[in-house]
């Protein structure tokens, strides 16, 4: 029996990518073939890979394009034969600027489908699948599991202290979310909102522990403590002594209960946006009551740090939804002895309520003051690079045309300097993604 070796890349660094899911998932999944070998990749050492019959990429954010055509372009001239698939969040939302570069795109999720055996045997006539070359204007219908399982879980897990969640089993909880935020995209690619069973996760606890060098469960959910059986399954991890992280948490789902549980140094919260009117039109459904009361339990848990994800730009965003940002800040501030502040453009992504708004330029200019205002009363601002944010809506907005783009552009600056940003930042008629059923 012929064995066909297949590569998993994750395009960035190892610590990313080791606390990425969908690594765990398609190394386990394809594993599982007895004519398969399946090994993961990063961009320390992607470039070992030789003879590969099939290169598979997870496209989990815009801006790792520059990596992918750097990665493909190497990989193709090392693996003249292999099949270049591309799966992942951004090739479920719009796979167009990147699709010079694959055979075939993965719209969709995996489980339960024999989608990837396929696919790597170069079968491309199956459902949930984009193939640029012959593609003839239908269609393509998304993928996935009704129900979360857990014959496709990684129970074994590679853990590295230098893992983006530490030396973390990855227990996904949940996938898709219940709440109806505006600017989300992951609500959208993902729905319908589904949870495993708790029986299911707590399995998944005692065999993933078993099997993994692990000191701590990282939950994995949109927000992690809106599933229903939280507490009951946090109770459960807590009795094998190890840590518990969970990767969001809204600040009206925050009780003494859960903190007690979670033994955390910092309670992170996104409001979002400063003021009520604003937290309404986008509907994030928290009010500042509900982020005051949060931090109030934390400081009787010993938090004595906050850290607060704020995004600018909204549609509609007045010069006092800003101040708000700042007032509620300072509110917090006065209740703790540190409070790190996250502030970012919102960028419009395909299929979300805010698909074809406009990228708001003058957020660069509002950050900036923000960041002033907050350094006055010790409050240390971040923020990502402007023009990173720039290239990442004209990556998830644009067409086709980008790929050319992005063949010559090696950086963000360069991207931005080789289009016409008006065709991607401003108000939208066309939607290149819209051949893509959700």
């Amino acid at each position: 029996m012929a064995i066909k070796n297949v590569s998993i890349v994750y395009p960035n660094r190892f610590g990313g990518g080791i606390a990425c899911l969908a690594v765990h998932v398609l190394t386990s999944h394809l594993n599982k073939y007895r004519d398969i070998s399946a090994n993961a990749y990063f961009i320390e050492n992607y470039s070992k890979i030789k003879n590969s019959d099939a290169i598979l990429i997870t496209l989990q954010y815009e801006n790792d394009y520059f990596n992918v055509v750097k990665i493909v372009k190497e990989l193709k001239a090392q693996n003249p034969n292999a099949i270049f698939i591309a799966g992942g969040p951004c090739a479920i939302s719009n796979p167009l600027p990147i699709q010079e570069f694959f055979d075939v795109f993965v719209v969709g999720e995996i489980e339960g489908t024999d989608t990837m055996y396929q696919l790597i045997n170069g079968n491309f006539e199956i459902p949930g699948v984009y193939v640029p070359k012959t593609y003839n204007n239908e269609k393509i219908k998304r993928i996935y599991p009704k129900k979360l399982g857990i014959d496709d879980y990684p129970i074994s897990q590679v853990t590295h202290e230098s893992g983006a969640y530490g030396k973390a089993y990855l227990l996904e909880i949940g996938r898709g979310c219940i709440r109806n935020c505006k600017f989300c995209m992951a609500k959208c690619i993902y729905a319908p909102p589904r949870y495993r069973k708790i029986e299911d996760l707590k399995y998944l606890v005692d065999e993933g522990l078993k099997n993994t060098d692990a000191d701590k469960v990282s939950l994995i959910a949109p927000s992690v403590s809106d599933y229903r059986y939280v507490l009951d399954l946090c109770a459960h991890i807590s009795e094998k002594n190890v840590s518990i992280s969970p990767s969001s948490l809204r600040a009206d789902t925050i009780t003494d209960e859960l903190l007690e549980y979670l033994n955390l140094k910092t309670l992170t919260i996104a409001p979002e946006a400063g003021s009520e009117v604003l937290r309404k039109k986008i509907d994030k459904g928290v009010t500042e009551e509900n982020i005051l009361n949060a931090v109030d339990i934390a400081k009787t848990h010993g938090i004595s740090t906050v850290k607060l994800y704020y995004m600018v730009g909204f549609p509609d965003e007045t010069e006092e939804d800003i101040e708000e940002i700042i007032n509620l800040t300072k509110k917090i501030k006065d209740n703790v002895r540190k409070v790190d502040v996250s502030i970012n453009p919102m960028v419009p992504k395909p299929h979300t309520p805010f698909e074809d708004f406009e990228f708001d330029m003058d957020s660069k200019t509002k950050i900036k003051y923000i960041e002033k205002s907050l350094r006055k009363i010790k409050v240390s601002v971040d923020f990502e690079k402007f023009n990173s944010m720039v290239a990442q809506t004209v990556l998830a907005r644009g067409g086709s045309e980008l790929s050319k783009v992005l063949n010559e552009s090696r950086n963000t600056i360069e991207l931005i300097k080789n289009v016409d940003l008006d065709n991607y930042i401003n108000k939208i008629e066309e939607k290149p993604w819209d051949f893509i059923e959700i």
